[in-house]
C-alpha cells in the first residue's frame, strides 16, 4: 500500500486519491489460536486492505514507529500507524500528538481538567500538558502494518 503512497516530508505519508483496491483473499472462518476446529471449510472471501482500514482517504496518513513507548498496546519500533484526522480524539484514544513541536504517539488522558500523553511502556513516565505547553492533537490511531520477521 505504501507504494501508492505521495511522501510529504520524512516518515510522513498519504494515500493518493484514489486508492488503487486490490481485493486479496481472505477466508471467513477465524484461525484457531487454540485447537483446530473440525468444522471450518475453506470458505473464501475478499478483503481489500484500503476499504478494511481507511474510512476517510482525504484524512487518513501512515507514521513509521520509532521507539518502545508503547509496547503495551502492541504498538513497536518499525510498525506503520494508521492514523485519521477526521476522527475527534477522545480520552482513551491513541494519538499523534504534537507537544511544543515535538511529534509523538501516546494514549490520550483528559479527565477532571487534567491533560496527559500516557506512554505504554512502564519506563516511561505521563506526559503532563501543563500551562505554557503547546498541545496539537494531530490525529487518532485507527490500526496499524506490522511486518513480521520471515
Amino acid at each position: 500500500m505504501l507504494e501508492h503512497a505521495a511522501s510529504l516530508g520524512p516518515g510522513v505519508f498519504i494515500p493518493l486519491t484514489p486508492a488503487p483496491r486490490l481485493p486479496l483473499p481472505i477466508d471467513t472462518v477465524k484461525v484457531s489460536a487454540g485447537f483446530p476446529s473440525p468444522a471450518a471449510d475453506y470458505e473464501e472471501s475478499r478483503l481489500d486492505i484500503n476499504e478494511y482500514l481507511v474510512r476517510n482517504p482525504v484524512s487518513t496518513f501512515f507514521f513509521p514507529v520509532q521507539g518502545d513507548s508503547m509496547v503495551g498496546a502492541e504498538i513497536h519500533d518499525g510498525d506503520i500507524l494508521v492514523v485519521d484526522k477526521s476522527v475527534r480524539a477522545c480520552h482513551g484514544h491513541i494519538v499523534i500528538a504534537f507537544v511544543d513541536g515535538e511529534r509523538l504517539v501516546k494514549r490520550l488522558y483528559n479527565r477532571a481538567g487534567r491533560v496527559a500523553l500516557l506512554a505504554e511502556n512502564p519506563c516511561y513516565p505521563p506526559l503532563e500538558i501543563r500551562e505554557g505547553m503547546e498541545l496539537l492533537v494531530w490525529g487518532v490511531v485507527v490500526g496499524k502494518f506490522k511486518r513480521f520477521g520471515a
